[in-house]
């Protein structure tokens, strides 16, 4: 019996933890100022600008791509 009391008790404590996560993420995402993308054409966007070349365009994404980040993906 005192088992199955352990077990109820270490569920509802991770019931309770889940409901604060979810609660903290509500408040997050409601601080948020951008929108989320409603169809195709606003993942596109306006595709940057219009007189890059190629070149430039290849450039910027080494460049990028050299950039030091703390993500991991580990």
């Amino acid at each position: 019996m005192r088992r199955l009391d352990s077990e109820i008790e270490s569920f509802k404590r991770r019931e309770e933890a889940a409901a604060q996560a979810r609660v903290e993420i509500l408040r997050l995402v409601q601080g948020q100022r951008t929108t989320l993308a409603t169809d195709f054409g606003d993942l596109l966007g306006d595709g940057g600008p219009s007189d890059e070349t190629a070149d430039e365009m290849i450039q910027a994404i080494r460049e990028w791509r050299d950039t030091l980040s703390d993500r991991s993906i580990d």
